[in-house]
């Protein structure tokens, strides 16, 4: 049995590595003709040229178009820094309601749209969403930026990635395999452990470049209650591939710890028997090498037409220029050079081209997010909310992946360093007396869920849980005109809600149920009191309409007297 950590993280890195040749082939071809700037997937390409031409095999732009429209659209419907993408509410629905918590929460969303602004999140969200719409692993790193009270995040490059699942399916190891100049290795691990020769090229070659594997895993020796990084439930090492022997355990340079997995690994779509995810581009792939193969066909075709090739008499070699302008000089009744008729019947395949791009256009839903620009018509508001409503169903697995591994896992991760740094407000004291109580009972506490609220979000939500309550309206009401009794059996407290609710209506802008009871009290009061009002107002009415005066002392002579008479 290998012994040492280091030993059984490179065996275990070497077992990653085989299962993520499976797929290799695969994502190499999507990269290649969907996301030519990712294209250098094959470990044997890390040391490829940066910088040089991408795409050199692509002669459709389709599906990189499509893609473009699918990553922006996704970016600009769920998570666009000009929108109020998430808001937070606690999972009691009762502790929602209650004004310390309200407020409470408007100040943790203020918070973290702060931490999120002052990063380059919004920066990097492109490539990351282009990641996952091309090869469907989508990686991004979160840490902490120390001096500028900020997290980073840097979206992983799937060469760099190796990954496994747990008994949930969900991603809890991740390695990462990545280069660091000998500066940059000296900078982050110091000397005490590296490598005398990465330690040598700091100083004489600081730019070349050594290979490092980041591990990222459950902890076995894990401890609850202890504050030791050693001790977390998310371990953390970092190796040198070429390690220093002289040193036991040489491979780690640096062991660490985290609360939450800092990687994010966002798998568009994925089969249960499977690790690594597939995209749109994946159910597509044989449309976009038909595609491409097709533009080929088609430039060769056009360059056909306005060039074609020429039958040219024998005793004319050398002497014909086909340049624009050539002159060619022949006797009367001379041999003439003539045009090679190909038949190439151009339109039709420009009419294929059209409709494989419809099919690939489909598997990204470019309708969806063109649905203004491709309109025949222009449209009603409402009616763009409608049909977008109805396309957001296409949408629906694609957005529950995104949203549980990647947004809300990165959520956790920012929220989770801004805790640690203290920039978030401390919760109110109704809210930990909760937390405490449900411990003691040995129940899971209620904890903060986000909720997101882009445009994509919004249209689902419009869809599933208003349509109902609109449906269920209309027919009550159009049972009401026979029996007006029906109406009774509504809750009006809780319909007015749940409606609140499927808008997205502001938490902080619903009153608590005391308020609301405080409320209609104070109006029941003043309708008694209209109501009383006009009843003596009636009385000495009365009163005045009759010959004889009320008797002094009366009811009836103190009502006329209150009201002037």
């Amino acid at each position: 049995m290998i012994g040492s950590l280091g030993e059984r993280l490179r065996l275990r890195l070497k077992q990653l590595e085989e299962i993520k040749n499976d797929y290799e082939g695969m994502q190499y071809d999507i990269a290649r003709y969907v996301n030519p700037r990712r294209e250098l997937l094959k470990d044997s390409q890390r040391f490829d040229d940066k910088g040089r031409a991408r795409g050199k095999s692509v002669y459709s732009g389709v599906p990189n178009s499509a893609l473009g429209v699918w990553a922006d659209g996704m970016q600009g419907h769920m998570v666009s820094q000009s929108l109020r993408w998430f808001k937070s509410v606690i999972g009691n629905s009762e502790l929602n309601k209650i004004d310390e918590v309200q407020q409470y929460l408007q100040e943790y969303d203020e918070a973290m749209y702060g931490e999120f602004n002052r990063s380059n999140f919004y920066a990097i969200l492109g490539e990351w969403f282009r990641d996952a719409g091309s090869v469907g692993t989508a990686t991004l790193y979160t840490e902490e930026d120390i001096g500028n009270n900020c997290a980073v995040h840097t979206p992983i490059h799937l060469r760099e990635i190796f990954i496994a699942e747990n008994k949930y399916g969900d991603v809890d190891t991740v390695f990462r395999k990545f280069f660091l100049t000998a500066k940059q290795a000296v900078d982050k691990f110091g000397t005490e452990r590296l490598n005398r020769n990465i330690i040598k090229n700091a100083e004489e070659h600081p730019e070349k470049r050594h290979e490092f594997v980041h591990a990222v895993f459950p902890n076995k020796d894990r401890m609850y209650g202890s504050m030791l990084a050693k001790h977390k439930p998310i371990a953390s090492v970092y190796l040198q591939m070429d390690g220093n022997q002289e040193i036991e355990d040489g491979y780690v340079v640096k062991k660490s710890g985290y609360d939450l997995n800092p990687y994010a690994v966002w798998r568009l779509r994925k089969n249960s028997d499977e690790i690594y995810g597939y995209s749109p581009a994946a159910d597509a792939l044989v449309e976009i090498k038909q595609i491409n193969q097709m533009a080929k066909t088609l430039l060769q075709a056009a360059h056909m037409s306005v060039s074609p090739p020429m039958n040219v008499p024998e005793h004319m070699r050398g002497n014909v220029r086909l340049t624009p302008n050539g002159h060619n000089y022949y006797e009367r009744g001379g041999d003439k050079m003539s045009a090679v008729h190909t038949g190439v019947n151009y339109p039709i395949g420009i009419d294929r081209e059209k409709e494989i791009q419809r099919i690939i256009e489909d598997k990204y839903r470019v309708e969806f997010f063109l649905v203004l620009a491709r309109s025949e018509r222009e449209m009603t508001a409402t009616e763009i909310m409608e049909r977008q409503a109805e396309k957001s169903v296409l949408l629906g697995p694609q957005v529950d992946r995104m949203e549980r591994e990647g947004l809300i896992k990165t959520f956790d991760i920012v929220s989770e360093i801004a805790d640690q740094a203290g920039r978030l407000p401390e919760p109110p004291q109704v809210l930990i007396d909760s937390i405490e109580q449900a411990t003691a009972m040995g129940q899971t506490p209620a904890r903060i869920d986000i909720r997101f609220m882009g445009p994509l979000a919004q249209a689902q939500r419009r869809l599933f849980q208003m349509q109902p309550i609109k449906n269920g309206i209309n027919e009550l009401a159009q049972a009401a005109v026979v029996f007006p009794e029906v109406l009774d059996v509504v809750d009006k407290d809780k319909l007015g809600e749940r409606i609140l609710d499927a808008t997205d209506f502001p938490q902080n802008l619903i009153l608590s149920d005391e308020k609301v009871q405080a409320i209609r009290e104070q109006r029941a009061q003043q309708i008694a009191q209209q109501q009383a009002q006009q009843q003596a107002q009636g009385i000495a009415e009365g009163y005045k309409n009759t010959t004889k005066a009320p008797e002094e002392g009366s009811g009836a002579e103190a009502i006329i007297d209150a009201l002037g008479g």
